[in-house]
């Protein structure tokens, strides 16, 4: 009930984004008869017990209609994308400190750009970051919201790195790999999805050729850190005295909504954590009833003991399964959405530098016309000339500043438009695919009780 609760505070602050009732009207609810929710007693614990079969059959049918209808929109849409990317497999190379995991990239694609219909790339994760890199560096001074690439995680590399075989680190260590890997794969068709850096040159070069581009030889790991330190400063002292109040507006909406999620994904990691524990108790419930059974002299008791052993290994697996569900479908799609809106955040704090760069050059060009003055009032006739120089190139300057900030500007204003109608509609369809597993769910933790109950009543 938490974890839906706060699903439903989210897409409520989701809604928020759009800028008219239109837009909202392009979000379908998924087709449920009101009279489907009167069968749901006030106390059932489990959605699958208060439905019957052929119910809870039309409400899957209706729900799988309902993402394939989504899923042909967001494919046909303006930002259509012609390609696929996957990753099909992925090797471990090395031992120890120096091993890595290597990644093969497999591409399909349509789309002129590319020399293959179908090629297959070896990359590393190192590899991924450098792209990262290479289009932040080119995309976001334009204001163009690049796509977050998953986070660097230390703790699951050392896992990888040092596990040994055969050993609960080893299963931990792929499952780590196993979720990096379906992240880099989500990570790509993002960047094929956007209508612009899907026809990149280094995103190209990435899928397709067999050397990995290079980053920047004029770029540093420190030139970052600086750029996060300028971008803290400028939200500090930079104040932009808007004409149109949508840029503050979207935000505020943007902060209040990735506030949200991270506490949707907080709710959903002690989810995850409780089911799996529930698990294990199963399991270990399970174990002692097969014991009680192996001392009992009922033959019936002993039977009923026994099947209820193997129910209990049933809903082990089960829950495991749930939390799977919870952690892959719903989890690392809030991760990702928070990601993205850390990424439009970047975009408003560019705006801003650019804004600050802009008002800087104005400064300087005022001096300069002081300096002339001066210069004038001296009689100084040799600084009269370079003054008039300098004045040129910063009036120059300050054009093009100006520019740069009202391209900017328009740039992020279509960007998080974008931003708006495709992810919250990949919200839409997890959220269908999330609660259709959760149908399934219940319906086998149902089954399993119904199948169990004879046994009981057979005791004697």
């Amino acid at each position: 009930m938490i974890v839906l609760t706060m699903i439903c505070l989210v897409m409520t602050k989701k809604d928020d984004l759009f800028d008219d009732d239109e837009a909202r009207d392009n979000v379908n609810s998924i087709p449920v008869q009101q009279q489907d929710f009167d069968r749901v007693p006030y106390n059932t614990p489990a959605v699958g017990c208060a439905l019957d079969d052929a119910k809870t059959a039309a409400l899957l049918t209706a729900a799988k209609k309902e993402v394939q209808h989504t899923e042909r929109q967001m494919t046909n849409g303006d930002s259509k994308s012609t390609t696929t990317v996957s990753i099909s497999s992925y090797t471990r190379i090395g031992e120890g400190y120096s091993s890595y995991i290597m990644y093969t990239v497999h591409t399909a694609t349509s789309q002129p750009e590319f020399k293959n219909s179908e090629t297959d790339t070896q990359r590393r994760f190192s590899d991924f970051v450098t792209l990262h890199h290479l289009l932040v560096e080119n995309y976001l001074p334009r204001g163009i919201i690049v796509p977050p690439s998953p986070e660097k995680n230390f703790m699951g590399t050392a896992k990888v790195r040092f596990g040994k075989p055969d050993t609960a680190d080893d299963q931990n260590s792929n499952e780590f790999i196993n979720r990096r890997k379906a992240a880099l794969e989500r990570y790509l068709n993002r960047l094929m999805a956007h209508h612009m850096i899907c026809k990149d040159e280094t995103l190209r070069r990435f899928l397709e050729e067999e050397e990995c581009p290079k980053p920047n030889p004029n770029a540093s790991g420190f030139k970052g850190l600086f750029k996060n330190v300028e971008a803290m400063v400028n939200r500090a002292t930079a104040k932009i005295n808007e004409v149109d109040e949508w840029y503050e507006e979207k935000q505020t909406q943007l902060l209040e909504l990735e506030e949200n999620l991270k506490k949707l994904l907080c709710v959903l990691d002690n989810l995850v954590s409780d089911r799996k524990d529930l698990g294990l108790k199963s399991n270990g419930f399970a174990t002692s009833c097969a014991f009680l059974g192996e001392g009992e002299d009922n033959p019936s008791l002993k039977r009923a003991l026994n099947k209820f052993a193997e129910l209990q290994e049933k809903l082990d697996v089960i829950h495991r399964e749930e939390a799977d569900t919870d952690l892959f479908v719903l989890g690392e799609t809030v991760k990702d959405y928070i990601a993205l809106i850390q990424s439009a955040k970047a975009g408003f704090d560019e705006r801003v530098r650019t804004f600050s760069t802009w008002e800087n050059a104005q400064a300087t060009l005022a001096k300069k016309r002081e300096a002339k003055t001066r210069a004038v009032s001296q009689g100084k006739s040799d600084r009269v000339e370079l003054a008039e120089d300098e004045i040129k190139q910063w009036e120059t300057r300050v054009e093009r500043c100006q520019e740069d900030f009202e391209l900017i500007s328009k740039t992020l204003k279509s960007e998080v438009k974008i931003f708006e109608n495709q992810w919250v509609e990949e919200i839409k369809v997890t959220l269908i695919k999330y609660f259709q597993q959760v149908i399934e769910h219940q319906k086998q933790i149902s089954n399993s009780w119904k199948e169990y109950l004879p046994e009981a009543k057979m005791i004697n």
